[in-house]
């Protein structure tokens, strides 16, 4: 069992348990830019840039757009925001290209 023991700015946001042990994450929404989601990896207080390394194992990206949910681990993501590629670049890079299909956890249910 997990209590929320944390102020609304804590660090973590839930924790889930799985086979691998237990795992902290930090959610965070996303904004739709074009073919990529954009997420903020980093907390900002008081013009204080903190990344959730050591603190979070993953970020939990909602993408209220797209109505889904991914998981990225927080040494996968940059220091102050992150992209996930929904299509392929223009230009036809694809090295270091983060795919959202790699994160994403399951399509949200919506009642018909």
């Amino acid at each position: 069992m997990y209590a929320p023991f944390f102020a609304a700015d804590s660090r973590v946001d839930l924790v889930y348990q799985d086979e691998d042990g237990f795992h902290r994450v930090q959610v965070k929404t996303s904004v739709l830019r074009g073919d990529v989601v954009y997420f903020r990896s980093c907390s900002n207080t008081n013009n204080v840039r903190r990344d959730y390394r050591g603190e979070a194992d993953l970020i939990g990206v909602y993408s209220p757009e797209l109505e889904q949910v991914f998981l990225v681990p927080v040494d996968e993501a940059p220091g102050r925001g992150g992209h996930l590629r929904l299509t392929p670049a223009r230009n036809g890079q694809a090295k270091g290209v983060r795919w959202a299909k790699d994160y994403l956890i399951a399509p949200l249910q919506t009642e018909a």
